[in-house]
């Protein structure tokens, strides 16, 4: 089955109860991407919105994962959907950040303990500066999605430096799988389902960026 007959975008909740194209991305959206969001009804996979479009439907596609990586629209693919919701995002967040030196040293804690093979790619590195870098990263994520801004040539970029450093597509999973245990660690109860699963899908959409640069 193609990517075609899978990709099914929606607009979400976030972007219709805003006032879209009041962010400083969604005010300079070329034609195309106000066309392509306006048809992101959740009825019309990519194929379909090509085709009204008389546009490749690899540009649709480029069009509609950028979308989603900034908050307005989720994507489909298969049984599975994918999301940036931003109201769980920085709640979970900012309860993070009074703790954030702690928390990252934990998650790198972790991830060295649960996958020793991951440690050689830190083997030159000050990881108390690793540590900060981890945390400016998901608050600019976090920022970024809140604002609407286009995320997607700051994600590719980490991906090519992150390609470059030695992580390859498996060890995203890992990476993802040690984050959520983290929060769950720092928040405890107040880490709730609804929130393991917007993180979920975020790093999700994170990632797949981060891979598809590299």
């Amino acid at each position: 089955m193609s990517t075609k007959q899978l990709l099914i975008p929606r607009r979400t909740s976030y972007a219709q109860n805003m006032t879209v194209f009041a962010s400083s991305w969604a005010s300079s959206w070329q034609r195309l991407y106000r066309q392509v969001f306006w048809l992101s009804d959740g009825q019309r996979d990519v194929e379909r919105i090509a085709t009204l479009l008389h546009k490749e439907e690899s540009l649709i596609e480029q069009v509609i994962k950028e979308l989603t990586v900034s908050g307005y629209t989720s994507m489909q693919i298969e049984r599975k959907v994918l999301v940036m919701n931003v109201a769980l995002l920085k709640q979970s967040f900012e309860m993070i950040v009074p703790q954030k030196d702690a928390f990252a040293h934990s998650f790198y804690q972790r991830l060295f303990s649960y996958y020793p093979e991951t440690r050689q790619l830190f083997a030159n590195t000050d990881m108390k500066r690793q540590e900060g870098s981890l945390m400016a990263t998901l608050a600019t994520v976090v920022a970024g999605v809140e604002r609407g801004d286009n995320l997607t040539p700051v994600l590719q970029e980490l991906g090519k430096k992150h390609y470059n450093y030695g992580a390859r597509p498996e060890h995203y999973p890992l990476v993802g799988g040690v984050l959520l245990e983290t929060f769950n660690e720092y928040l405890g109860p107040n880490f709730t389902i609804e929130m393991q699963d917007a993180w979920s899908q975020a790093f999700d959409i994170i990632s797949g960026q981060m891979i598809e640069s590299a």
